[in-house]
């Protein structure tokens, strides 16, 4: 993960926080309802303040949240106690000791990674998930010049790449689509990924 955007977060958790409480990202949860299987253990990487993580956990997908900003984990907490969370980020993973899950949710943090450690992050989700399983991937673009937003790295990606790694370690691209978010002009891709 990119060093600039974990400093970010940790700063602005409090700001983000509170704009992040007040969307729903409907499109999303529509997805996680067609695809994710339930009852199925489910990570939620880059889970920021929790809110997916604790939806999917209210809606019969037990999930962990992991993610790599201490301030944001730390909002997480205040306002889910109830839910597991862990400090833990792409492309490495390191702390969930060997676990596999059945779904996988990976919204908009791909694009915050460099671009050397994206198919190591890739890989890394590939391998977590469970034969049959399903992952969630969204990757947000953006306008600024030197790909960056308030300091945190939006890291273009070669969509055609992306698919293809997926292809050649046996997955399949079941699900993609491409939207516009109206008030920003910015580009958001959806995929579904089934092992």
């Amino acid at each position: 993960m990119d060093k600039q955007t974990i400093e970010t977060y940790d700063r602005e958790a409090e700001r983000i926080a509170q704009l992040h409480s007040r969307l729903t990202p409907d499109r999303l949860y529509t997805l996680i309802t067609e695809y994710f299987t339930k009852s199925g253990n489910t990570l939620d990487v880059g889970c920021g303040i929790g809110r997916d993580t604790n939806w999917l956990n209210q809606h019969d997908y037990p999930a962990l949240g992991v993610d790599a900003s201490e301030g944001m984990l730390k909002q997480a907490l205040h306002l889910y106690p109830q839910v597991r969370f862990l400090k833990d980020f792409l492309p490495d993973l390191t702390n969930l000791n060997g676990q596999t899950f059945q779904n996988i949710l990976c919204s908009a943090v791909l694009m915050h990674l460099n671009k050397a450690h994206l198919e190591q992050a890739c890989l890394k989700l590939v391998t977590l998930l469970k034969a049959n399983g399903h992952l969630i991937i969204s990757i947000r673009e953006t306008n600024a010049v030197d790909h960056r937003e308030n300091g945190k790295l939006y890291e273009p990606i070669d969509i055609n790449t992306f698919k293809q790694f997926f292809l050649q370690h046996q997955c399949k691209v079941v699900f993609e689509e491409q939207e516009i978010e109206p008030a920003r002009q910015l580009t958001w891709y959806n995929f579904v990924i089934r092992k």
